[in-house]
């Protein structure tokens, strides 16, 4: 039976999915719950991701979950001297002060 033989979904986030076939010896029609480990192997083997409401893009299977939290900030790169300022500013008690009285 090759990758062709089997029909692939996979839940959005890539955690988990089911697999479909037909039993070459029974013909029988079989599906079977696929975890990540068995998606994986899967798809690494050439079976494809089908469906309507699935992935759409197999690199998806592997992507982290999105942070709950959101995006993170965007902006220029912190620098060592960043950094060393930062230190400075926080041994600094009336720095911190006027900067928690502005909040």
């Amino acid at each position: 039976m090759g990758p062709e033989s089997i029909m692939l979904k996979v839940a959005r986030g890539g955690r988990e999915g089911t697999y479909k076939f037909t039993c070459p010896t029974c013909m029988d029609a079989v599906e079977k719950r696929a975890d990540r480990k068995i998606v994986a192997l899967l798809v690494s083997a050439g079976v494809d991701v089908a469906g309507r409401g699935v992935l759409t893009e197999t690199s998806e299977l592997f992507d982290e979950p999105e942070d709950p939290r959101g995006p993170l900030p965007t902006g220029p790169a912190l620098t060592i001297d960043d950094v060393i300022d930062f230190h400075f500013k926080l041994q600094d008690d009336s720095y911190i002060q006027e900067f928690f009285a502005r909040q």
